[in-house]
């Protein structure tokens, strides 16, 4: 009876655990041994420190970020697991950082040929990172629906004076015009009407219109106007990142 106990207590310790996955889809492990050649690779690596096993909403976020920040070449997104038990695995890293365990995650950039990392203060947020990492090595992390020869265009509309508008929103329309791929010009439309909604209401006009298509989203609607509303609600929430972003340069 013990021995069938002991065999019991085995595979219940063997399956009843739930199988954690040690890194975010789009992101690289990290450890002491690699850390130092991979950091130098790339333009800029976002690296997250965090408890060997995270889970919750900011490892939600994180991962979330992770994928989306996929598509940005340039970027790496790495996370370094630090162990609290047994050999500690990574805790070198931790306190060569001088990063306290209370804190995790830290979110640091480093970019190529320059030493000092730049660290994350912000809210644990997929878009917040994205933003983090846009306003700092300047590379594109767009949304699902943007375009970022638009979203730059939207980043120089809204770090301009009102009296600027005119010109940038000719450019978008230049750049519209330009565009050969039907997609690009059915989302490239969306910008432009924006921009031209924002010349004539002002920037609050962003923000009253991302809670606007928020509301239409949550009614009884088609899948394809669902599908619409979340492509213009993406475009908005990049007017609204470069709106939070030229605020926080002032």
């Amino acid at each position: 009876m013990a021995l069938a106990g002991l065999i019991f207590a085995i595979v219940f310790a063997i399956f009843a655990v739930p199988k954690v996955e040690g890194t975010a889809r789009g992101a690289v492990p990290l450890d002491t041994l690699t850390f130092d050649k991979v950091i130098g690779k790339h333009k800029a690596v976002l690296v997250k420190f965090d408890k060997q096993y995270a889970y919750g909403e900011k490892e939600d976020e994180f991962k979330k970020f992770a994928e989306k920040s996929s598509s940005q070449p340039d970027l790496l997104v790495a996370e370094v697991g630090v162990s609290e038990y047994g050999e500690k695995e990574n805790d070198d890293l931790r306190a060569r950082f001088n990063i306290n365990k209370e804190d995790f995650p830290v979110y640091k950039l480093f970019k190529q040929n320059d030493a000092t990392a730049v660290d994350f203060k912000g809210e644990v947020k997929a878009d917040a990172l994205s933003q983090f990492v846009n306003t700092n090595s300047r590379l594109w992390i767009g949304m699902p629906n943007c375009i970022e020869k638009f979203d730059k265009l939207v980043e120089e509309l809204l770090g301009s004076d009102s009296s600027g508008y005119a010109d940038i929103i000719y450019k978008a329309e230049k750049v519209l015009e330009e565009s050969t791929d039907e997609k690009e010009k059915a989302t490239g439309d969306i910008y432009v009407k924006t921009m031209k909604k924002i010349q004539e209401k002002g920037v609050d006009y962003v923000d009253s219109e991302v809670a606007r298509v928020q509301k239409l989203l949550k009614d009884k609607i088609t899948d394809k106007k669902k599908e619409q509303f979340k492509k213009r609600l993406d475009i908005l929430t990049s007017f609204q990142r470069s709106k939070q972003s030229g605020k926080e340069e002032l």
